[in-house]
């Protein structure tokens, strides 16, 4: 038996007619990264603010926490950067969640205009600009590690870098420029320690209006492997009207993609149950439209008297908050978007961990004033039992309410006018997990001395894909294989020669159960042909030997002057033959007889 959590996405349906959910396990889509937002300019908060925001038990579980890297007053690449939210990182971190941060502007030395607010990078190549900033960003990382015991788990090159403002903290940068800087920071974090620390770009102000600020990086294969996600804010007319058109799909070259910040600007503060479904609406067209792997709100606590924050200046909750919770709480990272379609006009998604068993389907329904009756098939798991259902609505926020039963693989649920409803439940999974196949090897032949290479590869058909470790069974005592990429290495020994040796790999993956499969080949190592000197040559004080026999060994030349001291003057490494072995230093002894030796 394995711990299931539900959660559902829905829409309006029309009153009375059927609307039915078919969630498949097996339809894999992205991977979750999760949920959060930004502590940008604040100082220290509660360990109850900590909660509401972070905890899974008692709050609405983000698991990310953004922040505001501080510029420092110079250019020095020494200097560090600093942000007043070290204790807010601390805490969102104890709880579980990821912090990663993000810089409004560099140091004013760095910018055209020699001020904070505006401005143009300075930074082009590997000019000291560019080599001072990655170095104090590389400072900040470090620091933030060593003295707050904060792990960033990434570091954006700049907030907005096509905001063309003065008002505020900013900077523009070309696309040209963040290229040339993300090798710069990516060298100063490796040259730190910190090399594992994701590089984000490029933090865009629109979600896919400037595409140019990443596509000279990212269309650079040296440049592109130094990026770990791709990200944009949504900052368009549209988030102030309304908007029911899913966003754009972005390019994400392979890369993490991350919605970062978004917000409703202007007017007064509305903490209504109305405006909490506009952002469900929202969260869940980028998570099925442009398949993002996070989603972030602008501000947790508002800095100001509008919808900026998922709370007031004061930190009272709106019910975005709780709404937003229905996803972070029970949608953690590392699980993966699977299918879900349905029957009527209600918007549907679902989300499992295959390595954990636990399952999310999350539902809303946007309908003013009528319910909606909802069906959820279940195809390739099975769940028994009954199922909990977590609701947020008009009056209630992240409520659990009196567990639904299921019976066989479906259950039904009227889901109440303006909410969401998150459902937890117990299940396995169907079809259980299948076991990896390695491709047959046929017998190998080589000379000892020779290095064979074989890489083992394997299929596994399960979705996502699994992690698939090797090892060797059976196979000579020198013989290796790498765990990860499945290489069998073997360099035999000249003892080895005139044998035929078993060779066994077995490959196992880590779903539930473990399964695993083994495959044999043969290597054939050929006799050893003894080495014949084909000739012998003096000139300038030097012995020459000429010396043919099997390709693949060392050849090694040994010199004495009484047949019973022996002294290594030469080793020759898997030679192509014949192979010459000179003695240099003829002339110190002219009575000298020579030994040839095969090896290793």
């Amino acid at each position: 038996m394995r711990n299931y959590i539900f959660a559902a996405i829905f829409a309006l349906g029309l009153p009375g007619y059927a609307q039915v959910c078919t969630v498949n396990w097996t339809n894999v889509h992205q991977r979750i990264d999760g949920f959060g937002a930004s502590s940008a300019w604040r100082g220290t908060w509660s360990d109850a603010q900590a909660d509401m925001f972070f905890s899974t038990n008692t709050g609405i579980g983000l698991s990310l926490l953004r922040n505001r890297i501080a510029a420092t007053n110079s250019t020095s690449a020494s200097a560090t950067p600093t942000t007043s939210e070290w204790s807010i990182m601390q805490k969102a971190q104890a709880r579980g969640a990821k912090v990663w941060s993000a810089p409004w502007t560099p140091a004013s030395g760095f910018k055209s205009n020699n001020g904070p607010n505006g401005g143009n990078y300075l930074g082009s190549g590997a000019n000291v600009t560019n080599l001072n900033y990655a170095s104090q960003l590389a400072n900040y990382v470090y620091s933030m590690k060593i003295t707050y015991g904060v792990n960033l788990y990434a570091i954006s090159v700049q907030n907005e870098p096509d905001a063309n403002v003065t008002t505020y903290e900013a900077c523009k940068w070309t696309g040209q420029q963040i290229h040339d800087f993300t090798t710069n920071l990516y060298n100063a974090l490796v040259a730190k320690g910190m090399g594992s620390t994701k590089i984000i770009i490029p933090e865009s102000q629109n979600w896919s209006s400037n595409p140019t600020l990443y596509t000279t990086t990212m269309n650079d294969a040296n440049v592109a492997p130094m990026v770990g996600i791709i990200a944009n804010h949504n900052y368009v007319a549209n988030n102030l009207v309304g908007d029911l058109n899913p966003p754009a799909a972005v390019n994400s070259y392979g890369k993490a993609l991350w919605e970062t910040e978004v917000a409703t600007l202007g007017g007064t503060f509305d903490p209504s149950i109305t405006n909490a479904m506009y952002w469900a609406r929202r969260l869940h067209l980028f998570l099925t439209g442009p398949e993002v792997n996070a989603w972030h709100y602008w501000w947790l606590i508002s800095g100001n008297a509008d919808n900026e924050g998922l709370t007031d200046t004061s930190g009272n909750p709106a019910k975005r908050m709780y709404v937003l919770g229905q996803w972070s709480r029970f949608v953690r990272p590392g699980y993966y978007r699977i299918g879900a379609s349905n029957t009527g006009n209600a918007l549907i998604s679902a989300y499992n961990d295959t390595n954990s068993g636990n399952f999310a389907i999350v539902a809303v329904n946007t309908n003013v004033s009528t319910a909606i009756s909802q069906t959820f098939n279940l195809t390739n798991f099975t769940v028994t039992g009954s199922v909990t259902p977590w609701i947020t609505s008009s009056n209630l926020s992240l409520a659990s309410q009196s567990p639904v039963v299921v019976g066989g693989s479906s259950f039904a649920y009227t889901l109440p006018a303006l909410s969401v409803v998150t459902f937890v439940g117990q299940g396995s999974t169907n079809p259980p997990n299948t076991a990896p196949t390695l491709t047959p090897i046929a017998g190998q032949t080589i000379n000892a001395g020779i290095t064979l290479v074989v890489t083992n590869a394997a299929t596994d058909t399960d979705q996502p894909p699994q992690t698939l470790t090797f090892s060797l069974l059976i196979a000579p005592n020198n013989a290796t294989l790498n765990a990860t990429n499945a290489i069998f290495a073997w360099r035999p020994l000249v003892s080895q020669a005139d044998t035929t040796n078993p060779i066994t790999v077995k490959v196992a993956d880590n779903g539930t159960p473990n399964l695993s499969a083994t495959n044999s080949f043969t290597v054939k190592v050929n006799p050893l042909a003894q080495p014949t000197v084909s000739s012998i040559s003096v000139s300038g004080g030097q012995v020459s030997l000429v010396v043919t026999g099997a390709l693949g060994p060392d050849y090694t030349l040994w010199a004495s002057t009484n047949l019973t001291s022996w002294q290594v003057l030469f080793t020759s490494n898997s030679p192509v033959t014949p192979v010459t072995l000179v003695d240099t230093n003829f002339n110190a002894n002219p009575v000298r007889f020579y030994r040839i030796q095969l090896g290793p």
